[in-house]
């Protein structure tokens, strides 16, 4: 059986399926550039057939489980806010969902409402950096995998500390040691250090990282990401499909040794 793989362009044709036309001129639920990027690696690092089950954490309204369920996967949603959960289950109910099965359950990933040991697959994308017990997490997603289980995460990154985010454009607070809060929304951001990702998702939980990826250096994150350019991040998307098949391919082959804003990385449950 083909395992199952998920380019930057079918990851547009999902969307479009799922979410309409329109998201060609102005994306819903931040599916843009960073997306582009994650949702092909992530899926690469899941090692997934169809028939496949994954337990996917911290959703929200993203489509990429139902881009799974078009793929042949059962796809498992956990998320505490209870509106996005019934989000994931009128979308299904609308037909969006394909062959796969998806089921979206309100619970906290820093207390899984799982057995141990139940899943051989876990995702969660650019989701653990806004939750507050982010060590519980980890904890949880070690805890549920089963030995030899996968996971995929991606999570943002700096090699020794972050001074500051999209300064000079959005009020984000530091809190403490590479961690923001959003002035008026309370949106939390952290970035993980390499000890960090090791401590919270790999030795240190029992679990060991065999892949790893960045995106977003000086040309996608310091030049767009996070300057003026950055009120065209949900504006037509073909532009981000550029930006990510051409430029981040470019940017991580010529551009590697500058600071990454994220890393992407695949864990192995050790038995």
């Amino acid at each position: 059986m083909q395992p199952v793989k998920l380019s930057a362009l079918r990851s547009i044709m999902y969307e479009i399926a799922i979410n309409g036309w329109n998201v060609l001129v102005e994306t819903r639920n931040d599916f843009s550039l960073w997306r582009l990027i994650e949702y092909p690696k992530m899926t690469e690092y899941l090692e997934l057939k169809p028939g496949d089950r994954v337990l996917d954490i911290g959703s929200g309204t993203s489509s990429y489980p139902l881009m799974l369920t078009h793929e042949g996967v059962d796809v498992v949603v956990v998320e505490l806010d209870a509106d996005r959960v019934r989000w994931q289950e009128a979308k299904a109910a609308e037909g969006k969902a394909g062959s796969g099965r998806l089921f979206a359950v309100v619970g906290d990933a820093s207390c899984l409402p799982l057995r141990d040991a139940t899943f051989e697959r876990v995702t969660s994308i650019s989701a653990i950096e806004h939750m507050h017990d982010d060590v519980a997490v980890g904890a949880e997603i070690s805890r549920v995998l089963a030995p030899g289980g996968l996971g995929a995460i991606s999570v943002p990154y700096t090699k020794t500390e972050r001074s500051s985010f999209f300064a000079g454009l959005k009020r984000f607070q530091k809190i403490k040691r590479n961690e923001f809060v959003q002035e008026g929304k309370g949106t939390l951001v952290r970035f993980y250090t390499d000890a960090d990702v090791e401590q919270r998702f790999g030795s240190g939980v029992g679990c060991r990282i065999t892949k790893r990826s960045f995106f977003g250096r000086k040309l996608l994150n310091d030049w767009y990401h996070e300057s003026r350019l950055n009120r065209y991040w949900r504006s037509f998307i073909l532009k981000d499909w550029l930006l990510a098949t051409v430029v981040h391919s470019l940017e991580e082959r010529l551009l590697a040794h500058q600071e990454p804003f994220d890393i992407m990385f695949q864990v192995e449950r050790v038995g």
